[in-house]
């Protein structure tokens, strides 16, 4: 083996061996750095997607803004009408008219008559 090669393999092992240590060393960096580069590199190539689809198609956009934008102001309300404690449970309606009639009808789903009401008061 001459000189040049043995040289060689000593700066081929010590390669290695500073590459074996950077690996050890750094690989949560390393991975960091990666998914990094990958998000706005995904970022950008979206935008370019985006506005070309803008550029082509600037009705559906506008419709599809002004939907998602209905559909916050109605979450926004629904939620308010449930920070407000709205009460959940059956109604029944009055009708408006004659007290006079209210009441005999009231006494009359007692066993009571107005007559005899009338006697006693």
């Amino acid at each position: 083996m001459s000189k040049f090669e043995a040289l060689s393999d000593k700066a081929v092992s010590l390669v290695g061996q500073a590459g074996d240590s950077l690996r050890h060393a750094i690989p949560g960096t390393a991975e960091k750095w990666l998914k990094t580069g990958l998000t706005v590199g995904a970022a950008r190539t979206g935008a370019k997607v985006a506005g070309g689809f803008l550029r082509r198609n600037p009705a559906i956009v506008a419709a599809s803004a002004i939907g998602l934008g209905l559909v916050w102001v109605a979450a926004r309300q629904y939620r308010k009408k449930q920070a407000n404690g709205a009460l959940q449970g059956n109604a029944r309606r009055i009708e408006a008219g004659n007290a006079a009639a209210r009441k005999r009808s009231a006494n009359a789903a007692r066993g009571r008559s107005a007559a005899g009401e009338a006697d006693e008061g």
